[in-house]
C-alpha cells in the first residue's frame, strides 16, 4: 500500500509484463473461441500520438510520434490482420459482437480514407447490427475535418450505439500546456465534442485526472464540476501515477514528483471527487467510470468495459499493435498480446500466421485470480457467481488475502458478495496484488471456521457507501 497504485487491474490479469514472450521455435497457443460467449472487438489502429510533450509527460502506454504514411500503412495491416484471423477461425465470421472499441496511440487521429476501409472491413466480418461502438480520442480530433471520423461511423456501421470517449485530463490551461495538450482544444473544443455527439445521437465520455503535482482538492472538484455542466454521459477519474524511475517526462523532474501527495492523501482525494459525482446524479459503473443516472438505466450506457469485467468470460478480439484477445472459460483460458511498436506489429503481419508476441496460459489459480480482479473493477466480487464457476468457496480459495483486506479496510465480506470498501477503491492496486498471489486452499480447522464466520457475518450496515 505504500507503492504507486496504478489501478493495473483495469489492464486485466496478467498485465503484459507478467506475460512470457513467445520463443521463435515456440508453436502459437490456440484460441478456443465459442459462439455462445459474448464476443468483445478492440482495434488499436495505430500507436501513433502527437502531443507537444513526449507522452503528455505522464503517460506509459506504447506510443510512437504520429506518422501519417505509417498510420495508413498500419491500418492496413491491421486490415490484414483481420481477415487472417477469420480466415484461420471461420467460426468468427458473422459472430455478433456486443462492443467494439477504437482505442490505441490515438484512435482518432487516424487518416480517413484507411478508416473507412477497416471500418468496411469490420462491418463485412462481424455483425454488429446489436454493437455499442466507441471512438477514443483527443478533442480537437473529433472536430474540423471534412471527413469527419464521427461521420464515417454513422455511415459504415449498422451497429445499435455509437459512443465518443475523449481525453479532456484537466480544464486548466496552464495544465494542458504543461501536458503539451493545449492544441487538443480547452473548454470550448471539450462542449463542441459533447454537442457533436449529441446531435448525431451519439453519447460523449471523458477522462479526468486527478492527484496531478501540486493540484489541490479544490481543484480537483471543480475540473470535476466543469465536466458534469459540459452535459457529458460518463466521466472517467484516474488517478495520476507519477514516481521517480518511471521513466516518463514528468518523474524526471524532481520538483513535480516531491509536490505529488502521499498515498492516504490521495486517497481522500479520489473520495473527495467521488462525492461531487455521486450528488450530481452519476452512478459508479466500475472502478474509474461513473454515468449519468439517467443513462445508465438504459441500453445507451457504456457496456463495453462493464461487460468486459463480467464473471461470465467473453470473447476478446484485439487487432492492431498491442492488440489483446482472450478466449476461455473457467476451465481453459489463454490470453495473448500483439507486438507494440508500428514496425514491429508489421514484420510480424508480413511473417504471416498469428501476429501474437506475448501469451499466457492460464492455471485453475490464475483463472480464478482473474475472475476476481474483474469483478473488483466492477465493484462487486459475487461469492454465488465464483462457487458456480469454480465449485468451491471463494473464502475458503482466499482465506489469508481476505482476511488480511479486511483487517486493513479495504474490503467488506457479505454473504452475497465481497466489495471494496471507499478506501479500497483507490488501494484497488494492492487488492489485486494480494489476490494474485499463490493461493493456498487448506481444510478449515475450527479457529478458520470461527474467523470465517465472523467474516461472513458482516451485515448490510457495513456495505460500502458508494454502492
Amino acid at each position: 500500500m505504500e507503492r504507486p497504485q496504478r489501478h493495473r487491474l483495469l489492464h486485466g490479469y496478467p498485465l503484459a509484463a507478467a506475460m512470457p514472450i513467445l520463443k521463435g521455435d515456440e508453436p502459437a497457443p490456440v484460441l478456443e473461441h465459442d459462439p455462445s460467449r459474448t464476443l468483445l472487438v478492440g482495434v488499436l489502429p495505430h500507436p501513433f500520438c502527437s502531443p507537444a510533450v513526449a507522452g503528455c509527460g505522464f503517460c506509459t502506454f506504447p506510443h510512437e510520434r504520429f506518422d501519417r504514411r505509417g498510420a495508413e500503412s498500419t491500418i492496413a495491416d491491421v486490415i490484414r490482420e483481420i481477415d487472417a484471423r477469420l480466415s484461420a477461425d471461420p467460426t468468427l465470421a458473422g459472430r455478433p459482437v456486443a462492443g467494439l472499441y477504437f482505442g490505441g496511440g490515438t484512435a482518432n487521429l487516424s487518416p480517413p480514407g484507411p478508416f473507412r476501409e477497416l471500418c468496411r472491413t469490420l462491418a463485412q466480418s462481424f455483425d454488429l447490427s446489436g454493437a455499442e461502438v466507441t471512438l477514443e480520442g483527443v478533442p480537437a480530433a473529433f472536430l474540423g475535418r471534412k471527413d469527419r471520423l464521427v461521420d464515417i461511423l454513422r455511415d459504415e456501421f449498422p451497429a445499435r450505439h455509437v459512443r465518443l470517449s475523449m481525453g479532456i485530463q484537466t480544464f486548466d490551461e496552464v495544465r494542458l500546456k504543461q501536458m503539451g495538450r493545449l492544441a487538443f482544444g480547452a473548454a470550448a473544443t471539450f462542449r463542441e465534442v459533447v454537442e457533436l455527439a449529441h446531435e448525431r445521437g451519439f453519447t460523449a465520455s471523458a477522462d479526468l485526472l486527478i492527484n496531478l503535482p501540486g493540484q489541490s482538492p479544490d481543484a480537483m472538484r471543480e475540473d470535476v464540476e466543469n465536466a458534469v455542466a459540459l452535459g457529458l454521459d460518463g466521466i472517467c477519474v484516474y488517478h495520476l501515477v507519477l514516481f521517480e524511475g518511471l521513466g516518463t517526462e514528468w518523474s524526471r523532474d524532481r520538483e513535480l514528483v516531491e509536490t505529488l501527495p502521499d498515498n492516504e492523501a490521495a486517497a481522500r482525494n479520489l473520495a473527495g471527487v467521488r462525492a461531487v459525482l455521486l450528488d450530481r446524479g452519476f452512478v459508479p459503473t466500475t472502478l474509474t467510470n461513473f454515468e449519468r443516472r439517467e443513462l445508465n438505466a438504459t441500453d445507451r450506457r457504456f457496456v463495453y468495459e462493464e461487460l468486459s469485467f463480467a464473471a461470465d468470460f467473453p470473447d476478446i478480439l484485439g487487432f492492431g499493435p498491442s492488440g489483446i484477445s482472450f478466449a476461455g472459460d473457467a476451465h481453459s483460458a489463454v490470453k495473448v498480446m500483439n507486438p507494440t511498436t508500428a514496425a514491429s506489429y508489421g514484420a510480424a503481419i508480413e511473417r504471416g500466421g498469428p501476429p501474437w508476441e506475448r501469451a499466457f496460459r492460464y492455471t485453475l489459480d490464475d483463472r480464478k485470480v482473474l475472475h476476481l480482479a474483474r469483478r473488483l473493477a466492477a465493484l462487486r466480487i459475487e461469492r454465488p457467481a465464483y462457487a458456480r464457476a469454480f465449485g468451491t468457496d471463494l473464502i475458503d480459495d482466499f482465506w489469508d488475502e481476505l482476511s488480511a483486506l479486511v483487517d486493513e479496510g479495504l474490503l467488506t465480506v457479505g454473504d452475497g458478495a465481497i466489495e471494496p470498501t471507499p478506501r479500497g477503491l483507490f488501494y484497488a492496486d494492492s487488492v489485486a496484488g494480494l489476490f494474485s498471489r499463490k493461493p493456498r486452499i487448506a481444510t478449515l480447522g475450527p479457529r478458520r471456521r470461527a474467523r470465517r464466520r465472523h467474516l461472513a457475518a458482516m451485515d448490510e450496515g457495513n456495505a460500502p457507501a458508494h454502492m
